[in-house]
This record gives structure tokens, sequence and C-alpha cells, in this order.
């Protein structure tokens, strides 16, 4: 029941993500990110990794609060659980001339091409053997992509010299 009604909860999340707009206000993303990734310090240590961050001070966008720390919350959680133990997860936000970018690397084996095109599908996961009592159901990446497409931005997955970074873009003055 516990399992169902967590599955039922992300498709509603994922749903809500996808047909709601959201509800939007200027608000500095630069300490809504580094609050979301100390929430996490624990957690890498129990996986034995490190986290570290490199958060330019300042960085505004008009957004959702809620939906953004949830976008922070599912990418560092995904870095330190499919991370390297003894590697290191960083979360690193700048800022270019029209767009807030937060990447968030992680030491791993590089994703197959065929695996990275499905990797923002509803319930794919790369590696099936992964037991749904985690209570982690594929639905993670599907949610923060929706959650960056509602802010007009884009999420990307690049992998490079044995580690795997995924990149949100969010344009910083833009009517959602």
């Amino acid at each position: 029941n516990e399992r169902m009604g967590s599955l039922v909860g992300q498709l509603l999340e994922l749903a809500r993500t996808e047909n709601v707009k959201p509800q939007t206000e200027e608000l500095d993303l630069s300490r809504l990110v580094a609050g979301g990734t100390l929430a996490f310090e624990s957690v890498a240590f129990e996986h034995g990794q490190r986290l570290n961050t490199e958060i330019k001070d300042n960085v505004t966008v008009v957004g959702d609060a809620d939906r953004l720390a949830q976008l922070v919350s599912i990418l560092v959680d995904n870095a330190i659980r499919h991370g390297k133990g003894g590697g290191e997860v960083l979360v690193r936000l700048t800022q270019t001339k029209n767009a807030a970018v937060l990447s968030v690397v992680n030491d791993g084996d590089p994703i197959p091409k065929e695996t990275a095109e499905r990797l923002f599908e509803r319930f794919y996961r790369a590696d099936e053997a992964r037991s749904s009592e985690e209570k982690h159901y594929g639905l993670g990446l599907a949610i923060a992509k929706a959650i960056v497409s509602s802010h007009k931005g884009k999420l990307e997955l690049k992998c490079h010299d044995g580690k795997v970074e995924f990149t949100a873009t969010i344009p910083q003055k833009q009517k959602i």
C-alpha cells in the first residue's frame, strides 16, 4: 500500500507539473539551491560521497519556488543514488546573460546514447534491477523535465571524463 501510494503521489505530481500553470514570483535561486543541497549532505555521506557546491550569489529567476526546490531535490538525489561510492557530487549554479544554469555532476559511468535518449520518459529506468522498494519508479527525471519545461527552460544530459552531468537552463526574465 505504501509503495502504491508513493507511485500515485508521484504520478499526480507529474500531471500537476505538466498541466497546471505554476505560481511565479521573483526568487533568489542561489538561496534556494544552497538550502536544497544542504538537506542532502548526510545522504551523500551515507553513500560514501562528497557533496560540494559552487553557487554564484544573487542569481534570480521568475519561477515557482516549490517546483524549483523539487527540481534541485530530484537532481541531487539522482546524482547521489547513481554516483560512485567514494566519488563527488557537485552542484553548480551559474548565470549567463539571460539564464540561470543549474548543473548537478556526479562521478559515474557514461550513459549509452540509447539510454540517455529515454531517461526523461515516464517509468524508464536504466537499471531494471533496482528495487521499487526504494520508492523510485522512474518518474523523477520526467518530473524534473516537466518542471524545467514549465519554466520555459531546457534540461540536458552530458557524459564526459567519467562524469554524468544534468544541466537545467532556466530563462531569467520570462512570463510562464
